[in-house]
């Protein structure tokens, strides 16, 4: 290869690198933090929840799950949202916990998912 082809394939390459990293930074600047506006105001403001990236959706996913174990109602009630799609008995666990320490949202979603269950 010449130095000509070698610099054109660098710069082909630097195009590509800078054009998806900026797609991305704006797929993310887009997303909106879905699972704070589910309920009042479940973990502190200043807290990640989710959309910034991959690794932050990860450690926020993690503090949530051990703040649940720890007793949290509002965790509890937030674990159960996100593992509805994925695993409806070990959500219905968590709200089952958290409305056993008089979470409403809990309670009211307990209501709605029992209505929605075929009768046997």
């Amino acid at each position: 290869m010449t130095r000509r082809t070698l610099l054109i394939s660098f710069l082909i390459l630097t195009l590509f690198v800078v054009l998806t990293a900026w797609f991305w930074r704006q797929q993310f600047a887009h997303t909106a933090p879905s699972l704070r506006t589910l309920i009042e105001d479940p973990v502190a403001n200043d807290v990640h929840v989710y959309g910034e990236s991959p690794h932050q959706d990860a450690l926020a996913q993690r503090a949530l799950l051990a703040d649940a174990q720890r007793g949290n109602p509002d965790a509890q009630f937030m674990q159960g949202l996100i593992l509805e799609q994925a695993d409806m008995k070990e959500a219905l666990r968590w709200y089952e916990a958290a409305a056993a320490q008089g979470h409403e949202a809990a309670i009211e979603r307990l209501g709605q998912l029992r209505e929605q269950m075929p009768t046997q």
